[in-house]
């Protein structure tokens, strides 16, 4: 039977999944455990591809497929010559990073169609997860569907029909893929189809059960490879439990975490509290430094991928006023994607000298975590962080709301960042949220 198009799969274009696999950076391993679970979330990485050369064309030939809906056939035709010409292919005595050499298989036909399914697998479920996470309030029960034919494993039959809350811890763990080729996927419902439909919400939570698994044995020493892993036990006995390093949700792991903290602050009583939990996550120095890094590639690349980066989240104080101002409140999650970053440092804004210098660019979530006043620009809705720069000119950073964007992308995005000087910001269409501008 021919390998389907994945894409063919799926009833939305898959933007998001070619965003979350271009989010990704690199990472190489002599073995999969090595990269464990979340990074894989955040690292494309294929084992026994110590060269970067590999890397790259087995990354490149992925987002392709991605982007264009490469068929499993045209992703093997296209990607085995490169890879014999690079003399990744067939099998060869391998010598791994501690020295000790064995006989391996690298690339093959087999191989690059295993590649090629649980790639594009996983990018189209991280994607799925990123839409129903910002439908939420609307579909707020999500059931687990199995394929329900002979091919289907029994464990992952077990879950068929399933229902739990959105954030129900359980979906940290089961949210598909669950294992290699796994085709089950999740279906988002209102309550009022969970009543017709007759469907029970459970909570999964306290079915998770921490164990350890066996993941290889280490062909260097011999010892055999421990992982924490999780099993599923159900109430009427029967057991589900994800292959050993798919127990992660890839969708939450690369981006949904922030977007499932803003719901959660959303729903914090005290506005006290949310304020101060807010100020902590935006002040965080890890949380900086990643940013940071991710800023750093794409400035250097000079090529616009479809990248989005988590920068923060709106005060308490500012997201109410911006509810009062549009009559819908805000998902609270600011962002910026690469084409923003890049054109903020446009050959355009350098003519003019109004770009921030690469140093800046990089502690933008240091800025609005931070910023000198808030103000809300009356002719085009739109916020606006301003932060000092150098003599009299200011940081002005652009926020869009998320509404404005398409489905896919629900955040409120940074759509411009540039200098300005201060006097600008006193005109009469700037209405002032917060602090101060400075002359």
């Amino acid at each position: 039977m021919p390998t389907p198009d994945l894409r063919l799969a799926f009833d939305m274009p898959p933007a998001d999944a070619v965003a979350y696999f271009r989010a990704k950076g690199y990472a190489v391993s002599d073995n999969w455990w090595e990269i464990w679970q979340r990074a894989h979330a955040r690292a494309f990485t294929v084992a026994k591809a110590m060269r970067m050369d590999v890397l790259e064309a087995i990354r490149t030939e992925v987002d392709s497929a991605l982007a264009n809906g490469t068929t499993a056939k045209q992703f093997v035709d296209s990607l085995a010559p490169k890879l014999q010409k690079l003399g990744w292919w067939g099998k060869q005595t391998w010598v791994d990073s501690a020295g000790g050499a064995q006989q391996v298989q690298l690339g093959s036909v087999y191989r690059l169609r295993n590649i090629y399914r649980n790639n594009l697998q996983t990018a189209y479920m991280a994607g799925r997860y990123r839409r129903q996470l910002a439908n939420a309030e609307d579909r707020p029960y999500w059931m687990y569907v199995a394929v329900m034919d002979g091919q289907t494993r029994p464990a992952h039959a077990n879950l068929n029909g399933k229902v739990f809350r959105y954030d129900d811890p359980i979906w940290q763990h089961i949210y598909p893929p669950n294992g290699w080729g796994c085709r089950c996927r999740i279906r988002a419902l209102t309550a009022a189809q969970v009543e017709r439909l007759g469907l029970q919400v459970e909570n999964g939570g306290r079915y998770v059960e921490d164990i350890t698994a066996e993941a290889g044995i280490d062909q260097r020493t011999g010892e055999v490879i421990q992982v924490d892993h999780v099993r599923i036990r159900l109430p009427d006995g029967s057991v589900m439990q994800p292959d050993v390093g798919w127990a992660y949700n890839p969708g939450e792991a690369a981006f949904g975490t922030d977007m499932a903290i803003a719901k959660k602050l959303g729903s914090a009583r005290s506005i006290e509290l949310r304020s101060q939990l807010i100020q902590s996550i935006n002040n965080s120095e890890l949380r900086h430094a990643q940013f940071a890094s991710w800023a750093s590639q794409a400035l250097s690349k000079r090529r616009a991928g479809n990248t989005v980066q988590a920068l923060g989240f709106m005060t308490p104080a500012i997201e109410a006023a911006v509810t009062a101002r549009l009559g819908k409140a805000p998902t609270a999650l600011l962002a910026i994607g690469e084409k923003q970053l890049l054109h903020a440092d446009s050959p355009k804004h350098q003519r003019r000298e109004v770009t921030l210098s690469r140093q800046e660019y990089l502690q933008l979530p240091a800025m609005l975590a931070q910023p000198e006043a808030v103000l809300w620009d009356k002719s085009h809705q739109n916020l606006l962080y301003v932060y000092p720069a150098s003599g009299n000119n200011k940081v002005k950073v652009v926020i869009n709301t998320g509404w404005k964007h398409k489905r896919q992308q629900p955040l409120d995005t940074v759509i411009n960042v540039y200098k300005v000087e201060a006097y600008h910001l006193l005109e009469s269409n700037y209405e002032l949220l917060e602090g101060k501008v400075g002359s």
